[in-house]
This record gives structure tokens, sequence and C-alpha cells, in this order.
């Protein structure tokens, strides 16, 4: 048998998710070492923190400020960067480098990974990756480094401020403060710089190259842009907007009512924008009223747009799910945005994913109720929120997460795992190689509603 076709029958996406598998498990071997953790934890905390780490959720079960040293601080801050930006980029641009070219079945695999990326050739979209986060991280950690140097001594604020600048833009939410970001909740600068961090960890690569084209002197301004990106950034907007208006509605007399009205917007705008896929907080969470909980699983589950490193079924698979619904009440068979009517194809593949993504958070939900969380009534909505966030790769916890049985830690890691790679990467993972059967039978009707 010849080994490089033995080598070659392995599909780049199988490689994908044994490559996340590879990474997540050697950074659980790393943070188990004595010099990685200030006391000894257990292997399960060690592969819970690997997993929320690499698939950027932000998840936590041990304290990071408190309980791991300065090197397993920096091996979770490694991870989150190699798991953001996906270890395909990684893998992808060293192929390019070293050979100059991508072979057919990896550009395949790369084209249905980030859609619409036939207009950009891979090697410069790869190139505008790395250059994008370089660049939107530093001018964070900069901003930051400028609010921390004024309690902290300047290693730590510089140490601090790269740490919360990587894990904004990769929407992953870790914190090295217990509190996260509640003691900067009276700092503007501090919010600001990380929901902007945040949404543009959110957009996508390819939105972000469309941006830095940006002409400000054309008169018709969004033009300019593609039809993907010009959903996108509509989306972001109104799930924004719309969750900032809930939030603040919700909460404005209970977790905001110390707050002054600037505190109280920008608080709101910040949760609204760290509750879709990032996990930092400013607020305490356990302390948010259910309705406003609920309401934030719906923006977990939603998560941020294609292409990106945020999770959840993505903004433009949930618009189309709602436009579908609004057309088939209006008696129409198309969904038309700006004169362009959506393929249907996108609309099975969202509906499919959504659907599917019901499903597992579901199933996941009841799941942790009988084997992971504490013999105590009414945790259906914290056990609820704890799998949206961790399928979302948001991060956020009512508190629930750290108190879970050693298999609803288990449980959680593979629904992080799925929820970074997403259930679309999975099942072309399963069904690669299998033969599509065009088989049609005669149809029948039954009764529905």
């Amino acid at each position: 048998m010849n080994p490089r076709k033995t080598r070659s029958s392995v599909h780049p996406i199988n490689k994908i998710l044994l490559s996340f598998v590879a990474l997540i498990t050697l950074g659980a071997l790393t943070l188990k070492l004595p010099f990685s953790t200030v006391n000894h934890i257990s292997f399960v905390d060690a592969l819970f923190t690997s997993t929320s780490a690499v698939c950027v959720t932000g998840l936590i079960v041990l304290d990071t400020a408190k309980d791991f040293t300065l090197f397993g601080q920096a091996v979770i801050l490694i991870l989150v960067q190699f798991g953001g930006l996906g270890i395909m980029t990684f893998s992808i641009a060293l192929l390019s480098a070293l050979s100059g070219s991508i072979s057919i079945k990896w550009r395949f695999t790369f084209e249905s990974v980030y859609s619409d990326l036939r207009k950009l050739p891979i090697r410069k979209l790869l190139m505008q990756v790395l250059f994008y986060t370089f660049v939107i991280e530093t001018a964070a950690a900069v901003v930051l480094f400028s609010q921390f140097i004024e309690t902290q001594a300047a290693p730590v604020a510089a140490w601090n401020a790269l740490f919360h600048s990587v894990s904004a833009f990769c929407n992953a939410g870790f914190s090295t403060y217990s509190d996260s970001l509640v003691g900067y909740q009276d700092n503007p600068v501090v919010m600001l710089a990380v929901g902007v961090n945040i949404i543009m960890g959110g957009l996508g690569f390819l939105v972000l190259s469309e941006l830095a084209r940006t002409r400000f002197r054309r008169r018709l301004f969004l033009n300019q842009y593609s039809f993907h990106t010009r959903l996108v950034l509509t989306l972001t907007a109104i799930f924004i907007a719309g969750g900032m208006a809930v939030f603040a509605a919700l909460e404005w007399n209970n977790t905001l009512i110390d707050f002054t009205l600037s505190g109280k917007i920008v608080n709101s705008f910040f949760q609204s924008v760290t509750c879709r896929t990032a996990g930092f907080n400013t607020v305490d969470i356990g302390a948010l009223r259910e309705s406003t909980l609920f309401m934030m699983i719906f923006l977990m589950f939603t998560g941020g747009s294609p292409g990106s490193i945020a999770g959840g079924v993505k903004t433009t698979s949930m618009a189309v799910v709602w436009l579908l619904l609004v057309m088939k009440f209006r008696g129409r068979n198309q969904i038309v945005l700006w004169g362009r009517a959506l393929d249907s194809d996108t609309i099975e593949k969202s509906t499919s994913l959504f659907i599917l993504a019901l499903i597992f958070v579901s199933t996941a939900t009841f799941s942790l109720l009988v084997v992971g969380t504490p013999a105590v009534k009414n945790v259906f909505l914290a056990a609820m929120f704890e799998v949206t966030s961790a399928f979302g790769t948001v991060g956020l916890s009512t508190g629930l997460t750290p108190g879970l049985s050693g298999a609803g830690k288990l449980l959680l890691c593979a629904v992080m795992y799925i929820g970074r790679l997403g259930p679309l990467t999975l099942i072309t993972a399963l069904t690669t190689g299998k033969k599509q059967v065009d088989i049609r039978y005669p149809e029948e009707h039954i009764m529905i509603g």
C-alpha cells in the first residue's frame, strides 16, 4: 500500500476535527503540570479549561487569576489565540508558505468554512487574517494598558492588557481578574475597547477585509460592500441594539439600579455585545432577572457572524429562518433583500442548522440535568444557560458550572467542542465520501396544525 496515498485519503475536515482534539489534549496535559497551577488540579478540570480555551468559550471551573500561575495563564492565552484563529488557518498558511500552493481538496474545504471566498486568493486572505488580528489586538491592548496602568505596575498592566485584548478579539471571555470586568463597570474606555474588540472578532475576516477598503467619498456608502457584508453589518447592529434595549429595560431597576444614566447605557451595550459570544461581564450574572437570562440565551444561541471567531448558529442563519417565516406568512416563495433573492441551498442549510442546533441544545440541557447538576430543584434555566453558553462559545455563567459533577463537566466539554466547530462541520465530516442517491418516491400528504 502506498503510504502517501493513505495519508491523502484523510479528508481535510477530519484533520481539522482531530487537530482540535490534539490541541485540547496537549493543552490539558500542559495545564496539569505542577508549575501551571498554584495547587494540584484534577485532569478533568485541566481538560475542561483547555477545551474552553481552544474552543474560545471562557467557561471556567477554576479561577484563572488565582488558581493558575503566570505560566498557566500564558498557556491559556496561547490556546485561546490558536483556537480563535483556527488550526486550519495556521496549517494552511504554513502549507502555503512552504509549498507555494494549496491542494484542491484543502481549497474546497477552506471555501466551505469561509463562505464567498472565491473573491479573494486564499494566500492573500490568510495574510489578511494574521495582519488584522495583530493590528486589532495590538490597538486594543494599548488602550487597555492606558487604563490599567493607573492602578497597576507597568508589567502587570501590560500582561493584563494583552491577555484581555487577545481574549476579547478571539471572543473567549477569559479574564485575569476573578470578577471578570466588574471592577471596571464605571470605566467606559475599558468597556468600549473590549466591546469593539469583540465586535471586530465576531464580524468575520471577509467583512473586515471589505471594511478595510472602505471609500468614504462614495455617494452610496453601503453599495460598495458585498451582499454578505451588508447583511452582516445590518444584523450585527440590530442584535446589539435590540439586546441593549431589552437588557436595559429589564435590569434598569435591578442590577443597574445604582448606575448613573451613562453607566446604565454603556453597561447595557457591553452586556449585549459580550453575551452573544465573548463571555465578559460587568454585572453579576447570577443576580439577573430570569427574563434577562432567557433573552441572553437567545443572543448566545444566535452568536456572531459566519467566517468569524464567534460561535452560535450565526446571525445570518437566524435571519434566514425568521425571514423565511415572514415570507411564508406573506405568501411569497422567495426571501428577497435589497433586490436580491436568497438561493434555496442557503435557506435549506440555514433551517437545517437551526433545527439541528435547537435539538442539540435541548438534548444537552436534558442530559446535564440528569448527570451533571446538583440534586436541587429549579436549576433548569441555569442549566440551559450554561449549555447555550457552551454551545455558543460564550462563557457567561450563572455560577452553576464550577459545581457540576465530573460527568457534567465532560458533557460541557463536548458541547463546547461541537459548538466551536459547528454542527455543519461535523455533519460534513460524517457524510464525507458518501454518495448521494437521487431517488424520488411517490408523495403523500398528512394533516398538520
